[in-house]
């Protein structure tokens, strides 16, 4: 008889939890949200996403959300709208239990801006993912441009990882390796602060233009890219320390393996 008072007394526990979380259950779900706190990760380079563009979209996509139920907030469809916004790297949602809808936002960060030969224009980001330019905000990154025709409506579809792992891709476009080269730069402060464009010629070597000096540096292509800027650094170091040598040269020339070739300028006589 113990045993089975027991198990009756658990029985009727059991009940009213179950009875209990039942009706906190139904008075969530009829708990009106009280508000929409939108917080984006600030980036000091890039404001493509702002709090009230966030809000727009929501209230356009048909959704009040403050002093709507909790029940009829989707929180997925919300999700799937953020993420599917081209300036938005991840977007989170979740609702609090005072009925508050908390909305996380990460930007995408451009690494470089591409301007192909017929001037198509767009972001190459930091996670090797193509972005449209945006008519907001205008990143100012590294710029490549030149003799070479990569559309972005042929390689939005696409990432960078992509491409790298599709030979019939790869051998077809050079953006992968201006990616490559970007991403080199960026993380180096020295060469981020120094290098503001790659230039793309003819034969589809690569140069590029610093910001101090009138140079031309020609880089050739990204084959043992640690050796060359070693080889630029060593260029930099002595003209900056040489009176009047900084300014003697119109090309550089690290194309070639152990070796740097400068060519002089010309001095025009009057």
């Amino acid at each position: 008889m113990k045993k089975i008072f027991n198990i009756a007394i658990w029985v009727l526990l059991l009940s009213g939890m179950v009875v209990t979380l039942a009706f906190v259950s139904r008075k969530e779900a009829s708990l009106p949200c009280k508000s929409l706190d939108i917080k984006i990760e600030q980036d000091p380079d890039n404001f493509f996403v702002q709090p009230e563009d966030i809000r727009k979209l929501i209230v356009q996509r048909g959704d009040s959300i403050v002093n709507q139920p909790v029940s009829t907030v989707n929180v997925p469809a919300l999700e799937h709208i953020l993420n599917s916004q081209a300036d938005i790297s991840k977007a989170q949602v979740y609702l609090t239990v005072d009925g508050e809808v908390k909305v996380d936002i990460r930007q995408r960060r451009p690494l470089l801006r591409i301007i192909d030969k017929y001037n198509d224009s767009y972001y190459i980001d930091d996670e090797g993912k193509f972005m449209p330019l945006s008519d907001k905000f205008t990143s100012k990154v590294l710029l490549a441009n030149g003799f070479f025709r990569e559309p972005y409506n042929a390689h939005y579809i696409y990432t960078i990882k992509d491409i790298e792992a599709d030979s019939s891709l790869r051998d077809s476009t050079i953006v992968d390796d201006l990616y490559e080269l970007a991403k080199y730069i960026d993380a180096n402060e020295f060469w981020k602060a120094q290098i503001t464009q790659i230039y793309v010629t003819a034969d589809r070597e690569i140069e590029l233009v610093p910001r101090a000096g009138d140079q031309k540096i020609i880089l050739g292509d990204i084959s043992d890219l640690d050796d060359k800027f070693k080889k630029l650094l060593i260029f930099y170091k002595q003209g900056l320390n040489t009176t009047g040598w900084w300014n003697s040269y119109s090309v550089i020339n690290l194309k070639f393996k152990n070796q740097v070739i400068c060519t002089k300028k010309e001095i025009i006589k009057s």
